[in-house]
């Protein structure tokens, strides 16, 4: 069931122009959450989220990417995630405009590349293009098989998850979520398995 209401809009104060269209949907593997849609019809601001309707534990996943049909895995990140790649030097932390998406690691790379385009049009300074460019050559030969990489996505809250076959997941210890908490991402997550 959808369900819609007219606001003001907190951004341009336009009167009854800020539109809020959410809706349940059931995502297989991982549950119900509520999607959200934010547009105001004046100033043309947007912002869409997905907010988890269940407890989760709080989990981290990682995805060694090796050939083209990893790409195709589902990604599905909460507002709470952390994402990295750490091979590109890559860390996305949630914040007060972080959004929850459902995608693919196709899908991720592109957010990265599209990224790195604006950092190239800002850069100022030659060495900071080229290391943006260096890394927009490495997600392309990631895309077409031709690299490795590792996708990490960790989730104190649970709400996130990488789905697919080769996709390691193990429950954050407290110790892990309490660094979290702090500000302080987990790097060591090449740690030894017994």
């Amino acid at each position: 069931m959808e369900n819609v209401q007219r606001l003001d809009c907190p951004v341009c104060g336009g009167k009854g122009t800020f539109i809020i269209t959410s809706h349940q949907i059931d995502i297989p593997y991982f549950g119900p959450v509520l999607e959200t849609t934010m547009i105001c019809e004046k100033c043309n601001f947007r912002r869409s989220d997905v907010f988890p309707l269940e407890v989760r534990e709080p989990k981290k996943y990682m995805l060694k990417i090796k050939s083209e049909r990893d790409l195709n895995k589902r990604v599905v990140r909460s507002s709470s995630a952390y994402m990295q790649i750490p091979e590109l030097g890559v860390e996305i932390k949630p914040g007060p405009l972080a959004e929850g998406f459902v995608s693919n690691v196709e899908g991720v790379l592109n957010r990265v590349d599209n990224i790195l385009q604006t950092l190239i049009r800002w850069a100022e300074t030659e060495e900071q293009k080229k290391k943006a460019e260096e890394l927009r050559e490495r997600i392309k030969k990631l895309k077409e098989g031709k690299d490795e990489a590792t996708l990490i996505l960790i989730d104190p809250l649970g709400h996130s998850a990488i789905i697919g076959d080769g996709v390691e997941e193990e429950i954050l210890s407290e110790e892990e979520v309490e660094k979290l908490k702090e500000g302080i991402v987990i790097m060591d997550l090449d740690k030894e398995k017994k």
